[in-house]
């Protein structure tokens, strides 16, 4: 039975705090409060559990531990377009966004590559200056964070245990860990691996790390190593030249990048540096990463500083089983074929970074550019 606003406003107050302790982003939160003035006064904004220090010490040599990495944080949203309208000759289709939220009250949100910590300025003058949140489901897919240091930037790794909120890098094949609060990274002691790491992400609220040849560890708040797929445990042989972790669907995934390729594809010749991918599941019983011949309907998105992966169900004309990576432009890897090519000749990928044609803004030579600068989806 339909309820109208009123009894809606009247649910009793344990239950909206039942309902409350089960919304975990910004997103749901905010949505859950704009329904009407009672369930606004129930519920507080939302706060994130860890407040993050916009710097920390650089990790380096002593001499440079005095200087600081300023530390980054963006949210790559899934914005669906209302029900039916993905596959019915409708323009509108799901699209993907990050955003670089201000950390102080009253700062303006920056449009990001959703792939990469590159900040896109001036806002293109397609691109709407708002969203209506009411009008498209906005969903949190993916967090990013990213320290930077002059010219260089690495993709960070966020724990959230209450007990020890703590970062992880990999610097120069080195594991680095940083207790919020502290002012000094410890480098991790690991004979097998050290200088060789090539990736880390948070995974089971521990730290989850491989090396150049596939072994992988978990870290946990103490520091301590524990192995999940031994030295040489990929089979078939893991010859690629960079090691990504994926989290897919529950599952552990590695992606095998294997780079100094050439690629030639109908109508032109591009040099690409990715050459092919291969893509790993990690099979903890036998430690043991075994390879996939099909990630089904899901697409990888392999980002610079954050990997996800998404339904191609989500994306009007989109197929799955394939690999959405920057290179320095968007290109996609169908795991199929293994063939490679820009996403700029495949318009229902291309579609997945721009918003639908009926929100673009029609062009005006009288737009104030300063405006374009402003970004919100709320």
């Amino acid at each position: 039975m339909s309820r109208d606003r009123g009894q809606w406003s009247d649910l009793p107050k344990e239950l909206l705090e039942i309902i409350a302790g089960r919304l975990h982003t910004k997103t749901d939160v905010t949505r859950f409060r704009s329904v009407c003035e009672s369930w606004r006064f129930s519920v507080p904004p939302f706060q994130n559990r860890i407040v993050l220090p916009p710097k920390v010490p650089y990790m380096g040599p002593p001499h440079l531990r005095e200087s600081s990495l300023f530390l980054t944080e963006a949210t790559v949203y899934y914005l669906s377009p209302p029900a039916g309208s993905i596959g019915s000759g409708s323009s509108l289709s799901g699209w993907l966004v990050k955003i670089k939220e201000g950390q102080q009250v009253g700062q303006q949100a920056h449009l990001m590559n959703p792939l990469s910590p590159v900040q896109i300025r001036p806002l293109p003058d397609s691109f709407p200056k708002v969203i209506n949140s009411f009008q498209f489901g906005v969903f949190e897919l993916a967090k990013s964070y990213t320290l930077q240091f002059s010219n260089l930037s690495y993709k960070v790794g966020l724990s959230q245990n209450p007990d020890c909120p703590s970062l992880m890098l990999v610097a120069s094949g080195v594991l680095w860990h940083l207790k919020l609060g502290h002012d000094r990274w410890t480098a991790i002691d690991d004979m097998i691996s050290q200088l060789s790491y090539e990736d880390v992400i948070p995974y089971q609220g521990k730290f989850c790390a491989v090396d150049e040849i596939g072994r992988t560890v978990l870290i946990d708040s103490s520091l301590k190593i524990t192995e999940i797929a031994s030295v040489n445990s990929i089979r078939g042989g893991g010859g690629g030249d960079k090691k990504n972790l994926v989290v897919s669907n529950g599952e552990l995934l590695l992606v095998d990048t294997y780079l100094r390729g050439e690629h030639t594809y109908i109508g032109g010749r591009n040099n690409f540096k990715v050459k092919k991918f291969r893509v790993f599941k990690l099979k903890l019983d036998q430690k043991r990463w075994v390879e996939l011949q099909s990630l089904d309907d899901q697409i990888l998105f392999l980002g610079e500083d954050c990997s996800f992966s998404v339904s191609a169900h989500n994306f009007g004309g989109c197929k799955g089983n394939c690999i959405v990576f920057t290179d320095p432009c968007f290109n996609v890897f169908n795991l199929d074929d293994g063939r490679l090519s820009p996403v700029a000749l495949h318009q229902e990928y291309a579609n997945i970074f721009n918003p639908p044609s009926s929100l673009r803004p029609n062009p005006s030579p009288h737009r104030n550019v300063a405006r374009r600068r402003f970004f919100s989806i709320w």
